[in-house]
């Protein structure tokens, strides 16, 4: 599996996800990679509060912090940063719950 990029902002788009996670309030996050659909998936999941259904939409807008971010270090770029990442290399970012937590899928084709 490979994916047509550039490798320090695929890294960097990684790295925003990881250090979300990372930075919960429970402190557990994982990362997995797969191929799915037909396209190369990398996951990082968390076990900490989330972002409650109503903030999903607006949390990649640029400068956009949740209610639950205040009180924390950040100015709200990281996750608009990563999906600006995933749509220059033609893939996505989708934020589900993971009951607790978050699960964020960042999708890019191969290389073909």
């Amino acid at each position: 599996m490979a994916v047509n990029g550039d490798p320090h902002l695929l890294a960097q788009a990684v790295g925003n996800l990881v250090d979300y996670a990372s930075n919960t309030r429970h402190g557990v996050a994982e990362l997995a990679c797969a191929w799915r659909n037909g396209e190369i998936e990398i996951v990082v999941t968390d076990n900490g509060p989330g972002i409650p259904d109503g903030e999903k939409a607006r949390v990649t807008d640029r400068f956009y912090r949740g209610r639950a971010s205040a009180g924390t270090s950040g100015i709200g770029l990281g996750r608009s940063v990563v999906e600006a990442i995933a749509r220059l290399h033609e893939g996505s970012l989708t934020l589900t719950d993971n009951d607790p937590g978050l699960v964020a899928s960042l999708r890019m084709p191969p290389v073909s």
